[in-house]
C-alpha cells in the first residue's frame, strides 16, 4: 500500500519509528529550527499546520513533540536524510560501533577528536542521493533503502542521440494547417520571416512547432541548426522530449532520415555549447549568463562565449517558447547577440518564431499586440473559426471546465497599506510574494481549502497551486494527516525527486500534487481532473498557465471535464482578479459540464 508522498506505508512508519527511537524531541526540534524555522514575516510549515488544525481554538504555533518525527518524514519524504542537521544528530546518538563504521567509511572529512568531532565529520560528508555513502548511512541506522535518496544526476546529459523508429499519432487537421503556416514563415525572406504561433494550452502547439521544424530542417540545404529558447527547466525538457518523439516518428515515414539527431541541453548545470548544432534547447537564463560572462571561470566563460558566437552563425531558426516574456531585457540582449533582435523593424536572415497560448477571445488584443513584435504575423489555424477554444472542446481536444468560486470572508487585505506591495503591483500587475505569503498563513482559509480538497474523490488527480513554498508544503502535510496521498514540488525540489513525484502523480499513486511556481509550464499530466488555485493573481497569462494544466481533452489523452476551483479573497487592490476575466471562457460552447460554471460556494 502506498503512503502519501510516494513512500510506502511500511517505509514511512519505519522512518518515523527510527527517528523516535534514536532522537529526543529536543533533537527533532533542533532540526526544525536549523532547517525549517520561521522568521518575523514568514511562518514555518509546522506553524501553518498547527494553526490550521486548531483554527477556532487556542492559538498554536507548534505541534506536539509526538508529531514532530512524523511531520519531518512527511515534509521530506525520500530526501529526509539530505538534512545535514538531522544526519549530525543521528551520528551523535549512534552507538560506538555504529559511529566507528560510519566514520571509517572512506572520506576526506575526518574527525580528529572524540565523538563530537567524528559526528560533525560524518555530517559534513557530501550527500549525493542514491550513491554509496548515503546507502551506507541508511543501512547503519536501519532506515529503509529508499531514504538513501533517489539516484539522479544534478543535471541531465548535455546532449542525447535519438534514433528514428517509432510512430506517433498523426497530427490533427488544425495542427497540419498551423504547421504549413509555420513553414511559410521560416522559408520567407528577411522582413517576413517572423511570426507568433498561437494555440490554446493543451492543443499541442509544441508538437506542431517541432513537426514543422523537423520538416523544415530536413528539406533545407545544409541541415540548418535549430535554437529553442524557453524560460524554465520544465519547458526545456518538454521541448527535448518533443524533438525526441518526433524524430523517432520519422522512422516509419517513406522519406525517413536514417541519421541520428543530436539534441543539446543548455540549461541548469549544462555547460557544453555546440558549435554546429542539430538542435539546441536552452534556457534564457543560461544564454544570458554566457553572453554577460557570468557563467563559470574566466577561461571557461570566454570559451563559451566564442562557442556561442560560432553556434549563432550556424543556427537557421530561433524559437521562443512562452513568447509573452520576449520583451524582457534578457531576451532583447540574447536575441541581439544572435542577430535576431526583436522589434517591428528587425530584418534578420534568421527566422524568429514565438509560441504562445490564446485562451479565449477576450484576450485576443493582447496576443495581437505581442504579434506586432514579430512583424504582426499571427499564426492560427483557420479551420477552428473565431472561437478555437469552443471548437476544440467540441472535438474533444480540450476538456470542458467546471468552474467554482469559493468565497473566503477573511480579514480585509488592502494592497496600498504597504508601499512595497503597491509598488510591486504597479510594476508587475500582480501580487507581491510576501502579500501571498500572508494569505497562505490564514488558518481559517487553509482549513476551508483542506475541507474542499478532502471532498474531492480520492482518485481524482488534483493540482494545487499554493501561495508560497511553505503554504504548498503545509497543505500537503495537512492532507497526509487526513489520510490523503499528497506530495509537494517546489523550486528547491531535486530534479530526480521531482521526476519521481510527478511520475507517481501520473500513475495515480499521488492524488494531490501541491506546488508553488513550478508546475505552471512544461508540466504534462493529461490525467488532471481538478485544479485548485489558492494563490490569487491578476495576471491572465499566469492564470491561463495554471488552469491549462487540466485542459487536455480525451482526444489527446486527457479528461472530458476538469474542475477548476478559485478562491475569492477579501482583497482591495483597485484591479481585477484574472479568473473574473474568464466568464466567456467558462461559458463558451455550453454543454453538460457548464451547468456548474460560475457557481459560488459561500
Amino acid at each position: 500500500m502506498n503512503s502519501p508522498g510516494g513512500l510506502d506505508t511500511a517505509s514511512r512508519d519505519a522512518a518515523v519509528r527510527i527517528l523516535m527511537q534514536r532522537l529526543t524531541s529536543r533533537d527533532v526540534r533542533a532540526v526544525f529550527d536549523a532547517e525549517m524555522g520561521s522568521t518575523r514575516r514568514k511562518k514555518s510549515v509546522e506553524w501553518i499546520v498547527a494553526e490550521t488544525e486548531h483554527a477556532g481554538g487556542r492559538l498554536r504555533s507548534r505541534l506536539s513533540d509526538d508529531d514532530l518525527a512524523t511531520l519531518l518524514v512527511d515534509l521530506m519524504g525520500p530526501d529526509l536524510l539530505s538534512l545535514k542537521e538531522l544526519r549530525h544528530r543521528l551520528a551523535l546518538g549512534a552507538s560506538s560501533d555504529e559511529l566507528d563504521r560510519l566514520h571509517d567509511y572512506p572520506s576526506q572529512c575526518v574527525g580528529r577528536g572524540g565523538r563530537p568531532s567524528q559526528a560533525k565529520a560524518i555530517a559534513d560528508r557530501p550527500w549525493h542521493p542514491g550513491k554509496t555513502w548515503p546507502a551506507h548511512f541508511v543501512r547503519i541506522h536501519g532506515f529503509p533503502d529508499l531514504f538513501g535518496g533517489i539516484a539522479g544526476s544534478p543535471t541531465d546529459p548535455d546532449s542525447i542521440d535519438v534514433e528514428p523508429f517509432r510512430p506517433l499519432p498523426s497530427l490533427e487537421d488544425f495542427q497540419v494547417d498551423l504547421k504549413g503556416q509555420l513553414l511559410e514563415v521560416m522559408n520567407a525572406r528577411p522582413g517576413d520571416n517572423r511570426g507568433i504561433l498561437s494555440l490554446p494550452t493543451g492543443a499541442g502547439k509544441t508538437r506542431t512547432a517541432v513537426e514543422g521544424l523537423v520538416e523544415w530542417r530536413l528539406s533545407g540545404p545544409g541541415r540548418p541548426g535549430v535554437l529553442w529558447i524557453a524560460q524554465s527547466d520544465e519547458l526545456c525538457e518538454q521541448a527535448v522530449q518533443a524533438f525526441r518523439e518526433v524524430w523517432i516518428d520519422q522512422g516509419h515515414r517513406p522519406a525517413a532520415s536514417r541519421e541520428p539527431l543530436t539534441i543539446h541541453r543548455l540549461w541548469g548545470g549544462g555547460r557544453a555549447v555546440a558549435a554546429h548544432p542539430d538542435v539546441v534547447v536552452a534556457s534564457i537564463q543560461k544564454l544570458h549568463a554566457i553572453i554577460r560572462a557570468e557563467d563559470g571561470s574566466d577561461g571557461a566563460r570566454d570559451e563559451r562565449q566564442r562557442a556561442l558566437a560560432l553556434m549563432a552563425e550556424h543556427v537557421g531558426v530561433v524559437i521562443v517558447d512562452e513568447a509573452h516574456r520576449v520583451l524582457a531585457p534578457s531576451y532583447a540582449e540574447v536575441l541581439r547577440f544572435l542577430g535576431a533582435e526583436i522589434g517591428r523593424s528587425g530584418r534578420s536572415a534568421v527566422p524568429l518564431v514565438g509560441l504562445t497560448a490564446t485562451p479565449y477571445r477576450g484576450v485576443e488584443e493582447e496576443t495581437r499586440r505581442l504579434a506586432n513584435r514579430f512583424h504582426g504575423r499571427l499564426l492560427r489555424p483557420s479551420g477552428l473559426g473565431e472561437d478555437p477554444v469552443s471548437c476544440l472542446r467540441e472535438r474533444g481536444v480540450l476538456s470542458r471546465p467546471v468552474h467554482t468560486v469559493v468565497r473566503h470572508d477573511g480579514p480585509l487585505h488592502v494592497l496600498d497599506s504597504d508601499t512595497r506591495f503597491q509598488d510591486y503591483f504597479e510594476r508587475f500587475s500582480d501580487f507581491h510574494p510576501e502579500f501571498l505569503q500572508q494569505l497562505g498563513q490564514e488558518c481559517v482559509r487553509n482549513q476551508r481549502l483542506i475541507n474542499i480538497l478532502c471532498e474531492l474523490p480520492p482518485k481524482h488527480p488534483t493540482l494545487f497551486f499554493g501561495c508560497s513554498v511553505e503554504h504548498a508544503r503545509a497543505i500537503a502535510v495537512l492532507l497526509r494527516r487526513r489520510g490523503r496521498s499528497a506530495a509537494t514540488v517546489v523550486a528547491g525540489t531535486r530534479s530526480a525527486t521531482r521526476r519521481f513525484l510527478i511520475e507517481e502523480f501520473r500513475a495515480g499513486r499521488i492524488s494531490v500534487l501541491c506546488n508553488y511556481g513550478v508546475l505552471t509550464t512544461g508540466f504534462d499530466a493529461p490525467c488532471v481532473q481538478a485544479v485548485v488555485i489558492a494563490r490569487p493573481t491578476a495576471s491572465p497569462i499566469l492564470y491561463e498557465q495554471m488552469i491549462g494544466r487540466g485542459m487536455r481533452g480525451p482526444r489527446f489523452g486527457g479528461t472530458e471535464e476538469c474542475l477548476v476551483i478559485d478562491v475569492e479573497d477579501n482583497i482591495r487592490f483597485g484591479g481585477q482578479m484574472a479568473y473574473a476575466r474568464y466568464d466567456e471562457y467558462w461559458t463558451a460552447s455550453a454543454g453538460p459540464a457548464t451547468s456548474a460554471n460560475a457557481r459560488n460556494q459561500r
